[in-house]
């Protein structure tokens, strides 16, 4: 699929298209029974999973705070990480300015899954825990799909420094949140029952595949009336 190394790869797709599937595939959280996931050019399950997994950050959409700090959750991806490196990785992901607002900063009790931070403040965490070991691969899974419009502009800039020269693969919910992706791979719910069986319907930029006029099209399409939808709603 991947071309060159640092590219970023938006995956698209209705619900039980693959996305998730092929994210699980190449973290190897399971084996592929047909074919191969290749990492410059070798096969996975010839890499020590802590090696292949230490390479790789993921954001997921349903964040995992526990019940620590702010400083010792985005720490938790690297145990001996210094205060500046955590710093670092916050000022990265966009999250340094929020914290430090904090009654007690970096040290500030988050609460079980992070209930004592909003929805895009965990987000921004998660990001930082992400990128704090400097990942080759960044896996964002629908990293901005429960925040809204002015915190998902926020991630999105986090993202956009994080994506540099790094391979990102990227679920978004919202399509226009992909306008910058390299490339773009649509797969097709009803031609995708499990991955191996399934087929890349489209691939292309986002400006390709909307000139195109085809599924990628009809979803970014569909999300637009629904919008209309909920605005007169409103």
């Amino acid at each position: 699929m991947l071309r060159q190394a640092g590219e970023m790869i938006g995956l698209v797709g209705h619900s039980g298209a693959g996305k998730s599937t092929f994210i699980n595939l190449v973290c190897r959280f399971y084996d592929p029974q047909e074919g191969q996931v290749l990492i410059d050019g070798v096969d996975v399950r010839k890499i020590p999973q802590h090696d292949l997994r230490s390479r790789i950050g993921v954001v997921p959409q349903d964040t995992f705070l526990f019940n620590g700090s702010i400083a010792e959750n985005i720490g938790y991806a690297k145990p001996d990480a210094t205060r500046e490196e955590i710093m670092a990785a916050a000022k990265t992901a966009n999250a340094h300015d929020f914290i430090v607002q904090k009654p007690d900063g970096y040290d500030t009790t988050v609460g079980e899954r992070g209930q004592a931070l909003s929805a895009g403040e965990r987000q921004r965490v998660a990001i930082a825990r992400a990128v704090l070991n400097s990942p080759r691969i960044l896996i964002l899974d629908e990293a901005t799909s429960s925040v809204d419009i002015d915190t998902e502009r926020q991630i999105q800039e986090a993202i956009a420094r994080l994506t540099h020269g790094r391979t990102t693969f990227a679920i978004a919910h919202r399509l226009t949140t992909l306008r910058n992706a390299d490339r773009l791979v649509v797969l097709k719910a009803d031609r995708l029952v499990v991955l191996k069986a399934g087929k890349i319907e489209e691939m292309g930029t986002h400006d390709e595949l909307m000139e195109k006029k085809g599924e990628f099209h009809r979803l970014v399409q569909m999300q637009q009336d629904v919008a209309k939808v909920k605005g007169v709603a409103r």
